[in-house]
């Protein structure tokens, strides 16, 4: 990933937005219209939390009538925010900081869009070169760096993602990565 690339570059800048008032049927009627994983929350133009497919699920599971809840019931309040002009490597970082899969991307405190974990593996994939090296030329760096960090050693590297990385298996974005098999796999793939 090269470390030029801000955010404005692979963010979505269209995004869904549903009102705290919404029920949850509809909302996730709206969300499979719009054929998208999240809808950001917003109170007028300001953005109050973020509803995903996982909290509709969530709260299916625990209240189980969704035509008389509410989108406030389910979403998460104050969803975790990037500037437009931040590099991907500072939104890579909050992300894998925190349970967060995607972030609003705000300018002049309106949202503008949003970024996800899938919009940085792609950005990722679409960048041939990293400083002047292939994608395979990191990746061999990065797993001889995880190996000499197993074995005790210390390795210092002037590449910012040489401990994160995404699984080869799921796609998530995270700092425990190990070569399992050949590939690259967080620990929940290397357990399964």
């Amino acid at each position: 990933m090269n470390g030029d690339v801000t955010v404005r570059e692979v963010m979505r800048r269209e995004y869904v937005g549903a009102s705290e008032a919404d029920t949850l049927v509809d909302t996730a009627a709206l969300m499979l219209e719009e054929n998208v994983e999240a809808v950001v929350v917003l109170r007028g133009s300001e953005p109050v939390g973020i509803l995903t497919q996982r909290d509709l699920l969530q709260a299916a599971v625990d209240q189980g009538d969704l035509e008389s809840m509410l989108v406030k019931h389910a979403m998460k309040d104050d969803p975790p925010t990037v500037s437009a002009s931040e590099s991907l490597a500072t939104a890579t970082n909050m992300m894998s900081g925190t349970s967060a899969r995607r972030l609003l991307v705000m300018e002049n405190g309106e949202p503008i869009g949003v970024v996800s974990e899938h919009d940085i593996v792609t950005a990722a994939t679409l960048t041939p070169q990293v400083n002047g090296e292939t994608r395979q030329e990191v990746k061999a760096e990065s797993v001889t760096a995880e190996a000499a960090t197993t074995a005790g050693e210390s390795t210092t590297s002037e590449d910012e993602y040489s401990n994160q990385g995404i699984c080869e298996i799921c796609g998530s974005l995270t700092r425990d990565l190990s070569s399992f098999n050949g590939q690259l796999v967080c620990s929940d793939c290397k357990n399964v």
